[in-house]
């Protein structure tokens, strides 16, 4: 039953709510526009404010039902935490999308909110933070760290653990596509600018360019 309750978290996970909304309501393909991910903040900037929230909202609901299910039916923390981390692996790489995907991170928090809701404001304050001075991309990966160095110094190992092994499945994604990365001609600077920003290019602080806009009134 717990290998049950794993897969069926891969297969919530696999859902591509992002893809969904975006082709019922515009017929075009999420994988094509932006950043070519299936992640709510993609399909918010690139689609519009309802798809964008619904693809969020959905792809958080993943996350906790997964842990929730896992939770109910008395299965073990190692079990929970598995059931968790193969939900944000079905997210990245969808079953129904030729194992396309998104980024994880509303997933993950999903799955946080269901093993403590405490560790979910300890993500979201440096995510939310980081994301309005700088980028969300520099926010995920302050805020993966806090919940890590929290869950460690309170003695929480399952919540560590979840945030440990959330870690590959969440940076690997913003490698992809990995072609490009063989192909290219400074492999260093992609692969620094992918995993840090998940992006071709080096992003400046939001803030910066909100004062100019600002003060160019």
């Amino acid at each position: 039953m717990s290998i049950l309750y794993i897969f069926l978290s891969y297969i919530l996970g696999s859902i591509p709510f992002g893809y969904i909304f975006t082709k019922v309501s515009t017929r075009k393909n999420i994988l094509e526009i932006g950043w070519r991910k299936t992640s709510g903040s993609n399909v918010f900037k690139n689609i519009g404010f309802l798809q964008g929230f619904f693809t969020g909202l959905f792809d958080i609901l993943k996350g906790y039902i997964s842990v929730k299910i896992a939770q109910h039916y008395g299965e073990p923390a190692l079990v929970q935490v598995l059931c968790g981390v193969a939900v944000v692996i079905g997210h990245n790489w969808s079953l129904f999308l030729s194992f396309n995907g998104g980024r994880g991170i509303g997933t993950f928090g999903g799955a946080l909110l269901a093993f403590n809701p405490e560790f979910l404001k300890l993500f979201l304050i440096p995510l939310i933070s980081l994301g309005i001075i700088w980028n969300l991309c520099i926010g995920t990966i302050v805020a993966l760290a806090t919940v890590i160095y929290y869950s460690d110094k309170l003695g929480l190992s399952y919540i560590r653990l979840f945030a440990v092994l959330s870690l590959l499945p969440i940076f690997l994604k913003r490698l992809s596509p990995i072609q490009e990365l063989k192909q290219s001609k400074d492999k260093c600077r992609l692969f620094r600018n992918r995993l840090i920003f998940d992006d071709d290019v080096t992003k400046d602080f939001r803030i910066k360019k909100i004062v100019k806009k600002l003060t160019s009134k």
